[in-house]
């Protein structure tokens, strides 16, 4: 009987704390503060602010500043610095340092949108150079490592750069660029 008292407190605590992280805070979504959507604030949309935009800034282009480039800076490739790899390295790996995980009830984080500015996914700051990226499930699908300029390249759990990058908008989020360049839509707040 005792075994029911204990599960029963339990199995509340991991429901109510999963549908918890499912609520996105109001204080981080742009369909309700329209100064953190893209599609409503032009001066974060790269397609308005020049700054912002790595096709037309080179500075924050990694395609065409070597210093942002993991192929040409071996600090911010996972592969040669491997303290930065949160796949060999405990303490950045979500699987062994769960507070890192979304699903953690005590987790905090950034949430990952789409261009409709509908939730696509959790980002977690592993480390002041790591940030973990997870899907809409809660699957651990990505990481990204900071180069100097603050711009975040992104990286696949085997540790392949695939060209695409985060770059600061002109207030605290993020936008998603592509390997060539471009806007996905896509942004981090």
């Amino acid at each position: 009987m005792k075994k029911k008292f204990i599960l029963v407190p339990v199995v509340y605590f991991c429901l109510a704390s999963a549908f918890c992280q499912n609520e996105l805070p109001a204080k981080f979504n742009p369909q309700i503060d329209f100064n953190l959507s893209p599609s409503h604030n032009k001066s974060i949309n790269p397609l308005f602010n020049s700054m912002i935009n790595p096709k037309l800034n080179w500075n924050i282009n990694p395609a065409q500043n070597n210093n942002l480039n993991p192929t040409k800076n071996t600090g911010i490739n996972p592969k040669i610095n491997t303290g930065l790899n949160p796949v060999e390295n405990k303490i950045l790996n979500p699987m062994f340092s769960t507070t890192l995980h979304p699903q953690n009830p005590i987790w905090k984080g950034h949430y990952l949108f789409d261009k409709d500015d509908n939730l696509i996914g959790f980002v977690t700051v592993a480390s002041q150079e790591v940030l973990l990226c997870f899907d809409k499930d809660y699957k651990w699908s990505c990481y990204f490592i900071r180069s100097s300029t603050g711009s975040y390249n992104q990286f696949t759990l085997t540790g392949e750069w695939t060209g695409s990058f985060l770059s600061q908008d002109s207030s605290e989020g993020y936008n998603f660029f592509s390997a060539d360049g471009e806007w996905t839509g896509k942004h981090m707040e």
